[in-house]
């Protein structure tokens, strides 16, 4: 069962975040556990999945946020901008 949804996990991180042409298995391993974490709750495709990630983001580790910005999901300046006013 455990193996099942991480499954789910990873392919809902690929369509969501990266699309089925930029989905690498590097990528979606960054984010999987930083999405079981926050937003498991959410489904393929919502808003509210984008919602919860961008609202934990100040949490998702570094190889996740590497891997949004790397597909474009989340830009650099916004990242920076937002650690900035965290005070990193």
């Amino acid at each position: 069962m455990a193996v099942a949804w991480r499954v789910v996990a990873a392919l809902i991180l690929a369509l969501l975040f990266f699309g089925p042409a930029q989905a690498s298995r590097q990528n979606i391993r960054h984010c999987a556990d930083d999405y079981r974490r926050f937003c498991h709750q959410w489904g393929l495709e919502t808003r509210g999945l984008e919602n919860c990630m961008r609202r934990h983001g100040d949490r998702l580790t570094n190889a996740c946020i590497a891997a949004l910005v790397r597909a474009g999901e989340v830009s650099q300046a916004e990242v920076n901008r937002r650690r900035a006013a965290l005070g990193r």
